[in-house]
């Protein structure tokens, strides 16, 4: 496992950030993480790269308790915060160069990357405080990935960017998942979830409420039936589904029981239209 945590508790005086929360991230996999606001998730990434120490729990990063292997640790991870900022009085150039010192890389590593998400020289050249928000998070995505981490930590990562900026961040996250690399994705965007990750936690008052796959989560959920009918036929009722709505002709039913007993009566009935649409991430989230 690349991450294991075990019966983590945060308290910050007498509030509890995060309650004995426990999940697994495992190589190669992008695994969302998502929660209202106030839940816990940045209390979980803080913890997760040593800038906050449990109260309670254990936290393992390559099979590594992160607490006496802090350092080692974070030269695998890649990391970009919510809110990214950094030094203003810095260009994006010479920040770069920076976070290349710190790592000890040579050369230029990320300027690749500054092309790839079309952030020019010229903005590279100015203060960072000057920039806009959409272009310091490219230069927040440029530092988590240029030196190929093993392990991405990103928290809300696609936020202020257009939306082809956003699909050059996705491309560039499954470049890296075929290369090995593992992601932990918080994030408020339940379509870029559905979207890309293979499991995924939600988190609500500091609690784990579950860690699974969309695909078994949606399991979970009754099956809809959206009918509508090409002429009236009084009252309508299915013996083993529940009315939830009906508009003129257009009716919606939860399924709870036999969809073939189900599918049976809806045979006899004049259709003029029939689907059983699969629950999205909202729905499942909510």
């Amino acid at each position: 496992m690349v991450i294991h945590i075990e019966n983590v508790t945060k308290y910050f005086g007498d509030f509890a950030g995060v309650k004995y929360i426990s999940f697994d991230v495992f190589p190669g996999e992008i695994f969302g993480f998502l929660g209202p606001n106030g839940a816990g998730k940045t209390t979980t990434i803080r913890m997760l790269i040593d800038l906050l120490r449990p109260t309670s729990g254990q936290i393992f990063l390559f099979g590594k308790e992160i607490k006496s292997h802090s350092e080692e640790i974070r030269k695998r991870c890649g990391y970009l915060p919510g809110n990214f900022s950094a030094y203003g009085n810095l260009t994006g150039h010479e920040f770069l160069r920076f976070c290349a010192d710190l790592r000890g890389i040579g050369g230029n590593p990320g300027a690749e990357l500054a092309e790839r998400f079309e952030l020019s020289g010229q903005s590279l050249e100015r203060k960072i405080k000057y920039l806009s928000h959409g272009t310091k998070q490219k230069l927040g995505i440029v530092q988590a990935f240029f030196h190929r981490p093993e392990l991405l930590i990103l928290d809300e990562p696609t936020i202020g960017l257009d939306p082809l900026m956003q699909e050059e961040f996705y491309r560039l996250l499954e470049e890296r998942r075929r290369e090995g690399a593992t992601t932990f994705l918080s994030t408020h965007n339940l379509g870029e979830v559905e979207r890309i990750c293979h499991r995924m936690a939600i988190i609500r008052n500091g609690r784990i409420e579950t860690t699974d796959t969309i695909e078994n989560l949606r399991k979970i959920l009754r099956k809809k039936i959206i009918l509508t009918l090409s002429h009236p036929v009084g009252e309508l009722k299915l013996a083993e589904a529940e009315l939830i709505k009906h508009e003129g002709l257009t009716y919606e039913f939860l399924l709870g029981g036999n969809i073939g007993k189900t599918l049976h009566e809806l045979s006899a009935l004049p259709l003029a239209d029939l689907t059983i649409p699969e629950p999205g991430l909202e729905e499942i989230f909510i």
